[in-house]
């Protein structure tokens, strides 16, 4: 009967990290988290329209290539990169309205793969910066 109890228990919490995508990250349904699905899966659908639905007005992203201020700017550097690779973020750590992450970026030719890990505060439901803290280019 112990054994039975202890399989149980295991299982139970086994169920429980997977949940949360594992131990010590943010919850599957987090809204933070959904703002970064969501804007991923406009991103990888091209839809600039609905990628900058989900940045606040005065948002600021500091990515590989510069650092733009507000949503005008940040409008130009996706619209120049939005067509060139798709995203796949994971493996999220929350902290508050802070997450952390890690996305593949693979270009839409198939080739060139790239992880980069980013820093993103989210209010409101609306992301209010989008900080890039390193990558690997050969994941």
């Amino acid at each position: 009967m112990n054994a039975l109890f202890r399989i149980v228990i295991l299982f139970a919490l086994s169920l429980s990290l997977s949940a949360c995508g594992g131990g010590g990250g943010a919850p599957a349904d987090s809204p933070e988290v959904a703002v970064i699905e969501a804007m991923e899966d406009a991103w990888n659908a091209e839809d600039l329209d609905a990628v900058m639905s989900y940045y606040a007005d005065d948002a600021v992203i500091s990515w590989s290539m510069g650092t733009f201020h507000g949503k005008e700017e940040i409008r130009k550097v996706v619209e120049q990169y939005i067509n060139d690779f798709t995203q796949d973020c994971r493996n999220y750590v929350q902290n508050g309205n802070t997450l952390t992450y890690e996305c593949f970026l693979q270009a839409r030719t198939g080739s060139n793969t790239s992880l980069e890990f980013y820093e993103t505060v989210i209010e409101d439901g609306k992301i209010k910066s989008d900080t890039f803290t390193g990558a690997d280019r050969n994941p």
